[in-house]
């Protein structure tokens, strides 16, 4: 399975409801959670948003911050905990902007990482890599019985 995820410009436009996001988020990090992993839900979003972890919604409208921010969020949290993922980015946030962050870490995650990707989103990046081939390996062995 090709596990491509939208750079910052591909993401949407205009601001999306709850269920547009929860849709759009389930549909870009599929091929990154193994089967046993949970698809994100609203009562995350609703966590996340109440712990600071990710912006508030505007008039329940989300952007791109906050799209970008979920998808990392996802995706990292099989590997880290929240907490981790949100201290992983505000140390970045504090000298780069969201759209450089994202698109360095989705290059990251498929391989085409440049020299000047830090080394904090290139490590990450590998475990989660690393920990996908290894549930990969394991629903082979499952399926092998």
């Amino acid at each position: 399975m090709i596990m491509s995820l939208s750079k910052w410009n591909e993401l949407p436009s205009l601001d999306l409801y709850l269920d547009q996001v929860l849709l759009y988020v389930n549909q870009e990090t599929e091929t990154f959670l193994s089967k046993n992993e949970k698809p994100l839900t609203a009562s995350m979003i609703n966590n996340y948003v109440k712990n600071g972890f990710l912006p508030k919604p505007e008039k329940k409208k989300y952007g791109r911050i906050q799209l970008a921010r979920l998808i990392v969020l996802s995706i990292c949290k099989t590997v880290f905990s929240i907490s981790d993922i949100a201290q992983m980015i505000d140390v970045h946030y504090k000298d780069r902007n969201s759209q450089l962050l994202y698109d360095t870490f989705v290059d990251c995650l498929e391989g085409k990482s440049q020299p000047n990707t830090p080394e904090l989103i290139s490590k990450a990046c590998q475990t989660i890599l690393v920990y996908k081939e290894a549930m990969e390996l394991i629903e082979q062995l499952r399926e092998e019985k």
